[in-house]
């Protein structure tokens, strides 16, 4: 059980860290887990722009790994793909709904809910006038956010005719392909002539309602479709703009040296477990277990 043991609304006031953190407007949060791992920090989402309205959303259950042992994919959010005439939007629902509640709660009584380690971090929003994908990272433990931009790439795609599925009721295809360094197996329904899917696993003949890496470590399954219209949106968030390259090694660095990263971002940690005083700080050597969707 990872639980906040309180809530603190001071400012930090803290130097030497990262160049990437902007510390002095982070609010400080004190947290009690049973093991360390990361999590994420509250966004506010009273502002934002409207892009787009959404003509077609589909809920997607992710299921991934927490741990390099765990075949089971244990860890799991809702993530909503919204298909708009200008834009597409890719999100964890769950997350930003609780960035939501987070936000009055805040206003009113000053508190909030922990956002559980499983929720994804990333949203993926893409431009369909210039082709620009553009992919936001929210930082563990800090309201950094992290973003870089690419032009929009499509897999190159293999079809298997032969293999075929049923989907939410929908007859499914079989189609192939290896991206950013996973090889990918998806099912994709000529019932929605629609080339899009989750993630960035666009471009085949139709809407993909499963995907599914050959190395067991993501699944991608439709759980609910909705033709209500939906505004596509961004929000105001102040965010550190990176070429991808230098976010992948950012990223890796993080994980690798999650102790000390952590300790850069203010955020005050203990840990409850067995030891002989019953709890002790987070250990600066730690590292997270690490396995991107994206390897490049």
């Amino acid at each position: 059980m990872k639980r906040p043991i309180k809530f603190l609304a001071s400012i930090l006031m803290l130097t030497g860290c990262l160049d990437i953190f902007d510390i002095s407007a982070q609010v400080s949060v004190s947290y009690a887990m049973d093991s360390p791992t990361f999590t994420l920090a509250h966004e506010d989402t009273d502002k934002y722009e409207t892009l787009d309205t959404c003509y077609l959303n589909v809920s997607y259950l992710l299921k991934y790994r927490n741990s390099e042992k765990d075949d089971s994919l244990s860890f799991n959010d809702i993530m909503d793909l919204q298909m708009g005439r200008h834009y597409n939007a890719f999100f964890s629902r769950d997350l930003r709904a609780l960035d939501t509640r987070n936000t009055k709660e805040l206003k009113t009584n000053m508190q909030f809910s922990t956002i559980p380690e499983n929720y994804i971090g990333f949203d993926v929003l893409i431009n369909h006038s210039d082709s620009l994908t553009t992919v936001t990272n929210r930082l563990p433990y800090t309201s950094q956010v992290i973003e870089y931009s690419e032009s929009t790439d499509i897999p190159k795609w293999t079809y298997m005719p032969e293999d075929v599925d049923t989907i939410m009721g929908y007859h499914c295809h079989v189609a192939i392909c290896n991206y950013e360094g996973r090889d990918w197996k998806v099912y994709y329904t000529n019932d929605i002539p629609i080339p899009y899917g989750p993630w960035k696993l666009n471009g085949v003949k139709g809407l993909v309602l499963k995907a599914v890496d050959t190395e067991n470590n993501f699944i991608f399954e439709a759980v609910g479709l909705t033709q209500k219209p939906q505004s596509i949106i961004r929000y105001d968030w102040s965010r550190k703009k990176m070429k991808k390259e230098d976010w992948k090694k950012f990223e890796r660095d993080m994980y690798k040296n999650a102790g000390s990263f952590v300790r850069n971002t203010g955020a005050r940690i203990l840990i409850m477990d067995n030891s002989e005083q019953g709890f002790h700080r987070l250990n600066e050597d730690w590292s997270q277990y690490y396995n991107p969707i994206g390897r490049k």
